[in-house]
């Protein structure tokens, strides 16, 4: 176990692979104070696809939202018509809750190496490689089999009669029905509790009601380090300088319309501060690096930006 300050860092291991009668990994998270908690771990049984696949117990009852095509929606693990596509699908399901959970303790492992002895940044910076690599493999892993499930289910329904269809639409919409009911009758005590009047007279200081608040409207406007901009494979040598990068920060990527893969760093809302990172990301390696503007996800010139957000 490491000390680092206040924050503890407990040594473990991440089992990136479960099979037929395995346990879903034992995710190790970060509470807001940068220490580890363990998530129990879930029992998963017979998820060989050529088995009879049953949905765990404690997940069978949970809504989801799977769109099999343009008249056909899912949003329940009860909808499935094929056992196999079900099994795709929560495996698919999983794999996100994992990468979600991944993605947080990853975060904190960041804030953690921040303040850590240098002794001790070598084994951060593992696991957090570590990671990072087993995100990029959910990455890709997931869309296959969200395909995979949507494909074989699909296969079903365009070879279904009209009468099918139509009885399995009522179906959905019964359910969905029953679902917005439960939603409304949950909503209703949550405001008949909140209503309830208290045995203790309890004052408050005066606030200004919403109508006395004055807001201005978000224009919406976030600075990004650009790390760099690839048409085709990322040179050896940016690959190393992004992966280093990544260990002490959180590297995003997308494509343009052009098809460019932008590698960008960062998500701040003050061109003061987007400078003082811009000048930490070149003294960390990466030298060509610049400050871009977005507004609502599109990109707009630097100018634009500090006129928008009057700097």
């Amino acid at each position: 176990m490491f000390t680092i300050g206040t924050s503890y860092l407990f040594a473990g291991s991440l089992n990136q692979n479960y099979k037929c009668g395995e346990k879903v990994p034992v995710l190790r998270l970060f509470s807001s104070e940068d220490t580890i908690t363990t998530q129990p771990a879930v029992e998963i049984k017979n998820t060989n696809q050529d088995a009879g696949f049953i949905i765990p117990r404690q997940f069978e009852d949970n809504n989801i939202d799977f769109q099999v095509n343009t008249d056909i929606r899912y949003f329940s693990f009860r909808h499935f018509v094929k056992n196999e596509s079900r099994n795709l699908f929560f495996q698919a399901w999983m794999k996100e809750k994992e990468l979600k959970n991944l993605s947080s303790t990853t975060d904190s492992l960041r804030r953690v190496y921040a303040n850590a002895l240098s002794d001790q940044k070598d084994v951060i910076a593992a696991q957090i490689l570590k990671n990072e690599a087993r995100s990029i493999a959910l990455n890709a892993e997931i869309p296959t089999l969200y395909d995979q499930a949507r494909t074989m289910e699909n296969q079903y329904w365009q070879s279904a009669t009209a009468e099918k269809i139509t009885g399995f639409k009522e179906k959905i919409k019964a359910y969905k029905d029953s679902i917005s009911l439960k939603d409304k009758s949950h909503s209703e005590q949550t405001m008949k509790n909140k209503q309830a009047i208290p045995d203790t007279i309890i004052y408050y200081e005066s606030k200004p009601t919403p109508a006395e608040i004055k807001t201005e409207e978000s224009v919406g406007i976030v600075y990004k380090i650009l790390i760099g901009s690839y048409k085709s494979k990322v040179p050896d040598s940016a690959a190393k300088l992004i992966k280093k990068l990544s260990v002490l920060r959180k590297v995003e990527n997308y494509k343009d319309e052009k098809g460019v893969t932008i590698y960008t760093t960062g998500n701040l809302n003050k061109y003061d501060e987007a400078v003082i990172l811009h000048n930490q990301v070149k003294q960390e390696g990466i030298k060509n690096a610049s400050i871009v503007a977005y507004q609502n996800g599109k990109k707009i010139t630097l100018v634009d930006a500090k006129k928008l957000n009057k700097e």
